[in-house]
């Protein structure tokens, strides 16, 4: 994430925060599809943002640059650390599972990110990735209006292959995933329940294992 992007979302904080109430049946469908694959355990979630999805799926720690959207966060129990995903502030094997939402397509070295994940998470522990599919009917009405957002103007979306092939070059085993929001952007909004799979899905959570 550039200087210009952790600005905006300094900044434009209420204004982020505020799309999951007006995107209200969106949100809930991506949050029950990342629920399927949350385990127990002591989680952190990388760009946590305002604990939109930290909290309802009890993530007790949250790390992020804005400090706005971490008073925010805190509010909703998320207990926040002010940083970034690239050096993450923990000990090695501190967490039972990672969560990482959306955060992905904003970020300059997404391989870092995913290593510094790796050294965090315990044995066996679980990074559990979020994200905007690509190659989805969603995804690609995003890209074509993303210019007018400005959360989304400076992002990359990606394909869950790549994201696949990072953490399969970085040692974690992939292991399930969950996709919603297949229908075309005009009725996305009618997806409820997830299913399993990642290349249909608008939103498609990734899960792997540290082996």
């Amino acid at each position: 994430m550039d200087i210009k992007e952790k600005i905006i979302f300094e900044k434009k904080w209420q204004e982020y925060d505020k799309w999951y109430d007006d995107h209200e049946a969106v949100y809930k469908s991506e949050l029950h599809a990342v629920k399927e694959l949350i385990p127990k355990g002591t989680g952190l979630e990388i760009g946590v943002g305002t604990g939109r999805f930290a909290a309802p799926c009890h993530v007790e720690f949250g790390i992020d640059p804005s400090i706005n959207m971490l008073h925010l966060a805190k509010k909703r129990n998320v207990k926040v650390v002010q940083g970034v995903g690239e050096k993450l502030p923990f000990k090695n094997d501190s967490f039972h599972f990672i969560l990482i939402m959306v955060t992905l397509c904003f970020l300059n070295d997404v391989s870092k990110v995913i290593h510094e994940s790796k050294r965090a998470l315990k044995s066996k522990g679980s990074l559990i990735i979020g994200m905007i599919n690509k190659n989805s009917p969603l995804g690609k009405q995003y890209e074509k209006s993303r210019h007018k957002s400005e959360f989304y103007k400076h992002a990359e979306f990606l394909a869950p292959e790549k994201i696949l092939n990072l953490l399969h070059k970085t040692g974690l085993k992939f292991k399930n995933s969950r996709q919603t929001l297949i229908q075309t952007p005009d009725k996305a909004h009618e997806d409820k329940k997830p299913k399993k799979g990642y290349n249909q899905g608008g939103f498609v959570v990734l899960k792997a294992i540290k082996i």
